[in-house]
């Protein structure tokens, strides 16, 4: 069989494309190289460490697992589950060294520089999300193939209303929009509260540059208003899940947003709290001063939207298309 490299580097980037490692092993002998937060030596900074999931779920599908570094010289393809040229992932020596097609996926959704800057320097082909991101012709659209799941979870009962943190406000934001106080009056969280009569879920990253998960939860302890009904969520085993069971989302432009918006469940980002990228097309994406409330209550599901921002969101095939880009490789 022929040898392939999986490169997985950030939990919360490479999820996306986890779920096609079983069918890859169809096709391929897989070995796997584990660097950056991904590494067993790296300390993981939020509440549950998520390679213990990738480990159950994935390892038994790679005939060899190497940290950090390997003879990359070997494969015929390397799959990188990020695009972006950082010394963290040894991106760049590893492109150099390598004597096949290295693809990568995108990082997430951003405003096209990953994919723009690291042709011919950290990868030869880049796989993206949809048509949207397509800025030149090493671009490959297959979608997000972890999102195929969310078809699995259509019906379930909506249990709580989805807040989508990207920077809080007591650190430092490369976006105007921080979650802080203001942000969450502006949004008139208490009215959709009592609209929906549901709890709220606060969803927070955990970050490699994040002292401890526990300072955040204290910050939004302090700014949230006292009688709001709320609980916060970190690392989370199953976001389909928690995605599927929200009433309403909310949330800076971010890639985990593109679930909800596939399953038509009403989803609000935040103008200025992210990178815009290809939700510059999305008519939900809102000024803290428009009326949030109206556009949920009149919300319709979003299909050309959809059918353009992720290749297979529509039929939940993304796997399907990605495997098929694949082969034509080996």
């Amino acid at each position: 069989m022929k040898k392939i490299l999986f490169i997985t580097s950030q939990y919360r980037v490479g999820e996306r494309i986890y779920p096609i490692i079983p069918q890859l092993s169809d096709i391929a002998e897989l070995h796997l190289l584990k660097v950056y937060q991904m590494a067993d030596s790296f300390k993981w900074t939020g509440d549950m460490d998520l390679r213990g999931v990738f480990n159950k779920n994935y390892l038994k599908y790679f005939t060899k697992v190497f940290q950090h570094i390997c003879d990359v010289s070997i494969y015929d393809l390397i799959i990188f589950d990020d695009n972006r040229n950082s010394i963290k992932t040894n991106s760049t020596k590893t492109y150099k060294d390598k004597k096949c097609p290295l693809i990568g996926c995108t990082h997430g959704n951003t405003d096209d520089f990953y994919s723009r800057d690291g042709y011919n320097i950290v990868f030869d082909k880049c796989f993206v999300f949809g048509n949207y991101d397509i800025i030149n012709e090493h671009c490959i659209p297959i979608g997000i193939p972890s999102n195929d799941q969310l078809n699995l979870y259509q019906n379930l009962n909506k249990k709580h209303i989805l807040v989508i943190v990207n920077f809080l406000g007591n650190r430092h934001s490369p976006f105007k929009i921080k979650f802080n106080e203001t942000f969450f009056n502006e949004i008139g969280i208490k009215s959709i509260q009592k609209y929906f009569n549901l709890p709220v879920v606060i969803k927070l990253k955990s970050r490699a540059d994040d002292p401890g998960y526990t300072n955040n939860i204290e910050y939004l302890k302090r700014i949230l208003p006292k009688d709001l009904n709320y609980r916060i969520v970190i690392d989370i085993e199953d976001d389909n899940k928690l995605i599927a069971e929200s009433a309403v989302v909310i949330s800076a432009p971010s890639t985990l947003a593109f679930k909800p918006i596939q399953l038509g469940i009403p989803t609000v980002l935040i103008n200025d709290s992210g990178a815009i990228g290809c939700f510059k097309e999305y008519d939900g994406l809102l000024n803290l001063n428009d009326d949030i409330l109206s556009y949920i209550t009149s919300y319709t599901k979003k299909t050309e939207f959809i059918q353009n921002a992720i290749t297979g969101g529509l039929a939940f095939n993304s796997t399907e298309i990605m495997i098929n880009e694949i082969k034509k490789y080996i």
